[in-house]
């Protein structure tokens, strides 16, 4: 089943310690592979900055949205982050899950229901 992958994150100091030039060859490295995800099957909903404007906002400054083919490949794309050295200079936080519809989430949260543990 289709689903949906949310990084969170904001800098690590260990960022602002590199030179530039070395934050750019890292995230020109990051740009060729998120190119590349899209012949995967996975569609690169949104990147952005989260406005400090928003209604009870989360402690992060940036986000990613992205959908992707099955929790197989979820998994994997989640290797692949962490083996690129991202954590290193990133502090993050994932949300992930079938892509499900929005009724039937609302109407499993009046029964209480939660995420099945894997």
């Amino acid at each position: 089943m289709q689903q949906i992958f949310i990084e969170l994150y904001n800098y690590r100091p260990a960022w602002a310690k590199c030179p530039e030039s070395e934050r750019t060859d890292f995230v020109t490295k990051v740009v060729e592979a998120v190119k590349g995800l899209k012949s995967a099957g996975v569609d690169v909903v949104a990147y952005g900055l989260n406005s400090p404007a928003t209604d009870r906002r989360a402690p992060y400054d940036f986000f990613c949205v992205y959908r992707v083919p099955n929790v197989e490949f979820q998994r994997e794309f989640e290797r692949q982050v962490a083996a690129s050295g991202w954590y290193e200079y990133f502090e993050q936080v994932n949300v992930s899950g079938d892509a499900n519809d929005f009724e039937a989430v609302l109407l499993g949260n009046a029964r209480m229901v939660r995420p099945a543990s894997s």
